[in-house]
């Protein structure tokens, strides 16, 4: 099943602590992103995005055995049908070598939902890296075209208002009154 399905087909206050908690594990928050992802799977055991999301953040945080562990139980009991947690497990059985599974996953996870960006990315840079350049463009346009990546930033919060943006906000407003100061 597509994310989006999931999204559309829970309620709106537990999509919104998955929404939070996924924010959380993409801007780096990963134990207070992890509470809400937990909280998600209290409420809600067969939510494969929420543990989709908490294996991706064990990848980052280099527990490959952890995130596999996640990924087989959705794979294998809550969602075998989720690209997400196909392309995760496609990339961990690239890493550990098993390159004909990874496009095994990928190509699954493409024929599941043919938006999904992500998959073709990876199975582009394997065919890259098998020498069979002209499909590996084909998937890489593909990936480009659809996006590998989405990051929702908060809509009705204004970029300066988001701490990390204080910084070069603060380094621009002194480095014009230094100016200034010179010039004087």
């Amino acid at each position: 099943m597509r994310e989006e399905t999931y999204l559309n087909d829970y309620s709106e206050d537990l999509v919104e602590k998955y929404e939070k908690g996924t924010e959380c594990v993409d801007r780096g928050k990963d134990q207070e992103g992890e509470e809400l992802l937990r909280e998600v799977i209290e409420r809600e055991e067969n939510f494969a995005p929420a543990y989709n999301k908490l294996a991706v953040m064990y990848i980052r945080q280099d527990n490959k055995s952890e995130a596999r562990e996640i990924l087989e139980y959705v794979l294998g009991e809550v969602d075998p049908k989720f690209p997400p947690a196909l392309t995760n497990m496609g990339s961990l059985e690239r890493e550990a070598g098993n390159t004909y599974k990874a496009k095994e996953l990928y190509q699954e996870a493409i024929d599941l939902n043919s938006e999904y960006g992500p998959a073709y990315n990876n199975l582009g840079v394997i065919l890259r890296e098998e020498g069979e350049i002209s499909k590996s463009v084909k998937y890489l346009k593909k990936a480009r075209k659809l996006g590998t990546y989405a990051f929702k930033a908060k809509e009705d919060t204004p970029i300066y208002k988001d701490p990390g943006c204080m910084v070069p906000i603060i380094l621009g407003f002194v480095f014009l009154l230094l100016t200034i100061f010179w010039l004087l």
